[in-house]
């Protein structure tokens, strides 16, 4: 009896340790992997007239990296989209999906990517109540999935971690200090950047920026100006070398290609291999600017796709169509834009009321009487001007409700003497 109950004991034992093996194993063999995924999206009607409207969409992603997104959502009426810019559209009845265009199709985490688009409408329109980016519904927050896999079996977790949406703070809160340099490779242009754009936690827009007298070698006028503006977390690509040195470009008359060879410089730059800018730049939010003749300038290279938002400075299309570029220019017009001239004294001020009377896309004219032509640039309502300018790109390429109420409410930069403001088709 001694011997079976010996080896009884015995094969008890062998079949504890075979299991308490198997489940070693289980355990070591056990492998897990997590992702987030989240988003939110803030969608802005910017303008709308009989028939037609304008709208802005702006996806923060608050999960992990994306590289190519796609935002799918429904009309709730019978909103058409007509023409899209920053990315591109199908839509089949109320369902729309956008992809991204090549250069924006990399969201970091926090990163923010824009696009904008023109539709009909017979009954006016309505914010979608829903939108999925990649799949994944935006609600504001992110959702992680934790999956463990065992040689015996899988078990998939999923927690949803609620993140509170923090307003934007307004760019023109922000004072990085600032690097001017030559553009590598184009001495054509003069960039003014953020010195550390590596410390800031969202991708930086573009400016490109065209001088008065249509200078092209020479941006020593607008340097103060144009510093101010990188200050609050813009890349700013200016006309003419950074040492006023000949850079084979002629002065005193608009080449409107030389702002769209600035935006297509910040194209490579975003892709260039050590590029200090690599990878920080929002290529989805683009704008061009220009004073006097750079306003023509501006105003011409706005009419590019990949342009988002324009500002004109003391300037305006003249009525016999000097320098090659009529007032009819006005109707190519399709993002937002602010007319700015400094009053009865500004050389531009004809003109530049004309030029917004003509536009046709949502528009803002904004006119301190006391700064002549130059005031803006290099006097003593610069600080001004140049935050009036931040404000009113941070509305149209950020959807900033700061921002927006500083232009356009009567609170806001009207409430500001001497200030006149008017705008139409917001």
């Amino acid at each position: 009896m001694r011997s079976n109950d010996s080896r009884a004991s015995r094969s008890a034992a062998l079949v504890a340790a075979v299991a308490l093996v198997a489940t070693t194993g289980a355990l070591i063999g056990a492998q897990s992997a997590s992702a987030a995924a989240g988003c939110r999206v803030d969608y802005s009607v910017g303008s709308q007239w009989p028939g037609g409207f304008n709208a802005t969409v702006v996806v923060t992603n608050l999960g992990d990296p994306v590289n190519g997104w796609r935002l799918s959502w429904a009309f709730a009426g019978d909103e058409r989209i007509t023409q899209s810019w920053n990315g591109s559209h199908t839509q089949s009845g109320a369902q729309v999906t956008a992809v991204n265009a090549a250069w924006n199709g990399a969201i970091a985490t926090g990163a923010t990517v824009s696009f904008g688009f023109n539709g009909t409408s017979g009954a006016g329109p309505t914010t979608p109540s829903s939108f999925a980016l990649n799949g994944t519904v935006c609600t504001g927050s992110t959702t992680t999935t934790t999956t463990t896999s065992t040689t015996s079996s899988t078990t998939t977790t999923t927690t949803t971690t609620t993140t509170t949406p923090q307003p934007s703070r307004p760019m023109v809160e922000n004072n990085f200090p600032v690097t001017r340099e030559g553009a590598y490779g184009d001495n054509r242009f003069t960039v003014f950047r953020p010195s550390n754009p590596q410390a800031i936690d969202r991708p930086l827009p573009v400016l490109a920026f065209g001088n008065g007298a249509c200078a092209h070698t020479n941006n020593s006028e607008v340097t103060r100006a144009l510093t101010f503006i990188a200050s609050k977390g813009f890349v700013v690509v200016d006309t003419g070398s950074v040492d006023g040195s000949p850079n084979g470009v002629p002065s005193g008359s608009p080449i409107p290609s030389l702002l769209t060879d600035a935006i297509t410089w910040a194209e490579r730059e975003q892709n260039r291999s050590g590029a200090v800018l690599r990878q920080r730049l929002d290529l989805g939010k683009v704008a061009t600017a220009g004073h006097s003749c750079g306003g023509l300038e501006a105003m011409v290279a706005a009419q590019d796709r990949r342009v988002s938002g324009v500002v004109s400075l003391n300037s305006g299309f003249f009525a016999d169509g000097s320098f090659g570029y009529p007032r009819s220019e006005v109707g190519k017009l399709h993002t937002p834009a602010m007319f700015m001239d400094g009053g009865p004294s500004d050389i531009a001020y004809a003109n530049n009321q004309a030029t917004y009377d003509l536009a046709t896309v949502p528009a803002v004219l904004a006119r301190q009487p006391e700064a002549g032509h130059g005031g803006f640039i290099g006097g003593s309502q610069l600080t001004d001007g140049m935050t009036t300018v931040v404000q009113f790109l941070d509305m149209v390429l950020n959807g900033n409700q700061t921002a927006r109420a500083y232009i356009l409410s009567p609170s806001g930069l009207a409430a500001k003497a001497p200030w006149v403001v008017a705008s139409k088709n917001f």
